[in-house]
């Protein structure tokens, strides 16, 4: 009964997340990243599309089960990290300590949708729990989400459109 009663709470609050308007927001955001390719943000990983390439040491391969690329964009103005994992849409709060590289992901939420292939949405997942701390490339177009000492946990490209 308790299982059942949270799944309906996080299913109203998911409500609003599934809306078109997320997904334009972050079409939106993805636009306001092109051209030629400068960062946005005073840490250099804020108001970009980072795209997920690996995870756990592996590449990532989509195939035709993914609706979309897994990816996030960190929204610095409100702390809000917005993305979606291959399946779902999830979003959540961040703090970070540009001078430290350290990181923290907090109230991540999901939307609830069964996909064929979760492995690499549930880890996902389980890399914004995890992670501490992270390594922007010196030219900027990489970034890893790291846990304490360890092997990066994930790895993102940054999208910038033509």
């Amino acid at each position: 009964m308790k299982n059942l009663v949270q799944i309906a709470v996080i299913l109203v609050l998911l409500t609003g997340a599934c809306s078109k308007k997320t997904f334009e927001r972050a079409e939106t955001n993805k636009e306001q990243v092109s051209g030629n390719g400068k960062e946005i943000g005073a840490e250099g990983i804020t108001g970009k599309y980072w795209k997920l390439i690996e995870i756990n040491g592996k590449p990532v391969v989509l195939d035709e089960s993914f609706k979309r690329e897994p990816f996030f964009i960190l929204r610095n103005e409100e702390r809000r990290i917005d993305g979606h994992g291959g399946c779902n849409t999830f979003f959540g709060t961040f703090e970070i300590d540009p001078a430290a590289k350290r990181i923290k992901f907090s109230q991540m939420a999901t939307t609830m949708m069964m996909c064929l292939n979760m492995q690499i949405e549930d880890e996902m997942k389980k890399v914004f729990e995890m992670a501490d701390n992270y390594n922007l490339s010196s030219d900027g177009k990489y970034l890893s989400l790291n846990r304490a000492r360890m092997a990066p946990l994930a790895r993102f490209e940054v999208v910038y459109l033509k």
